[in-house]
This record gives C-alpha cells, structure tokens and sequence, in this order.
C-alpha cells in the first residue's frame, strides 16, 4: 500500500485568490519599498519639522502609502482581471485592439446622443438605435480598422461566443469622463457589430470601477448618473465577479489585501527606527 501523501488541489477559488496576492506583491513590491524608505527617512530624505511633530511611524507610512499608490496604478485591475478571465476558462487580452467600420449615420448618432438636453440614458434603447443603424447600412460597410479610443481595457471572450469589452476607470469620474467613456462604449459596440459575425445579444460593453467609493456594503453608485445608464456600470462586486464567472469577489480582493498587511506587518515595524517615536 503506497504511504505517500495525496497532492492536495487548491480550488479555482483558492486559485485565484493566490493569483491577486501573487500579481499585487509583483506590483507592490512590498519588501524593497519597506526598506528602501525607511533608509531615505534615515538619511534625511523627509520633512525634518513634520518628523519631530509626528515620528518616524507617521512619515514612513505616509511615504509607503503614496508610493504603493504611485504603483498600484490602473494596470493591476488591468491584469487581475486578465488573470482571473482565464483562471474561469475564458479568453482574455487585455489592451485589446477592437476594429471595425464606424460609417456617417453611426457617427452622427452617436456625437449628438449626449447633446439633446432632454437626454435619458438607456443602454437597452441605444444598443437598438446602434444595431438597427447597422441593419440599415451593413451593405456600406467600409474597411474594418483601428479608430481612436479603440483600445479595450480587458476584452473577455466566453466560450458561448459572448464578447465583452470593459473599460476600468478611477472610482470617481468626473462629469467629461463619464460622458467620454459612455460614448466610447457604445462605439466599441457598433465596432463590434460592423464585423457582422455576431449577435448583437453576444456583445457587452462595460464602464468598470474597482469598489464602490459610496459603500462598502451595496453597489449603489450614483456619481453623474444622468450620463449613463447603471447597466452601463460595473461597481465593485460587479466587476470581480464577472470577470471570474462568479467565482471571485470584492470581499475576496480585501482578504488578499489584509493578508498582506499582516505579513507585512512585522517587516515594517523592523525596518522603523524606534529613535524617532
């Protein structure tokens, strides 16, 4: 009878929790930064005064904060969620390149949407507006190319042929990115459409922002609303699970986040000089 121990299977859950921890200690670079800052304090590199106001501990954590915020960035919500797409079976690039022909009625239609004053965002009716364009002018379809703003955040093909196109903003847009980011949207749709090798009902374009700055506890976001339609927006939760088809969320991203405090936690306080306190 064999004595060797089973190899244990971590599950896709597991699998993508040690993913997130994996790409953001890749971006953080925790270690080198604890160190590397607490030196520059050592050697003067900080506000002398606010030093003997507030102590080493102060300064420190206010210089690694900004510098994992300098970091951090946009690019690893970029990547996580490339990571987590595939880890659920799915194809993801991310940085993707969408082509297709955007002709004069699409055009006109879509750089007057926003403009009417009596303006009511309404993705279900605007994807109609697009798709019926696109039925009534398909036999003009000209060349199939890259136009500005064409660049997808995170392109996400599921394997029932379903497209998804996600563009991952900051949590607090202001009122001309919102509007920006709306219209591109629904450009990357009839983009898409123009190809005329899917079903209007296998393209989903997305507006995605991180957590909700609002409220931990739900997805209310109402920041300029009148610019878009909710179902325009994934807001936290939204996102992750999407991304990980169900199996991956916000409150999972916090776990991984409070993991690496707490094994940082012990490195940082080594690395502060105690003569300052």
């Amino acid at each position: 009878m064999s004595t060797e121990e089973p190899i244990s299977v971590l599950s896709t859950h597991d699998q993508m929790k040690e993913a997130v921890k994996e790409k953001a200690l890749g971006i953080l670079k925790m270690d080198e930064k604890v160190k590397r800052l607490s030196d520059d304090i050592d050697k003067g590199d900080t506000n002398l005064f606010f030093l003997e106001m507030f102590g080493k501990k102060v300064m420190f954590t206010s210089k690694l904060i900004t510098s994992l915020q300098t970091a951090f960035g946009m690019s690893f919500y970029e990547q996580v969620s490339k990571r987590l797409g595939e880890l659920a079976g799915y194809e993801v690039q991310n940085q993707y390149k969408i082509t297709g022909s955007l002709n004069a009625e699409a055009k006109s239609y879509l750089d007057t949407l926003l403009e009417d004053l009596k303006y009511a965002p309404s993705r279900e009716a605007e994807y109609k507006s697009l798709h019926e364009i696109h039925e009534l002018t398909k036999e003009r379809t000209g060349d199939l190319v890259e136009i500005p703003d064409s660049t997808v955040d995170v392109f996400i093909k599921k394997p029932d042929g379903t497209e998804i196109f996600i563009d991952i903003t900051t949590v607090k847009p202001n009122k001309k990115e919102f509007r920006t980011m709306k219209l591109k949207i629904l450009k990357w749709y009839f983009l898409r459409l123009s190809h005329g090798d899917i079903s209007p009902d296998k393209i989903q374009t997305y507006i995605a922002i991180p957590y909700n700055p609002e409220s931990r506890t739900d997805n209310t976001y109402t920041r300029w609303n009148s610019y878009y339609d909710r179902d325009d927006l994934l807001v936290g939760d939204e996102l992750w699970k999407l991304v990980s088809d169900g199996q991956f969320s916000l409150e999972d991203m916090i776990d991984v986040f409070k993991e690496i405090g707490i094994e940082s936690k012990e490195n940082i306080e080594k690395s502060i000089n105690t003569d300052h306190f």
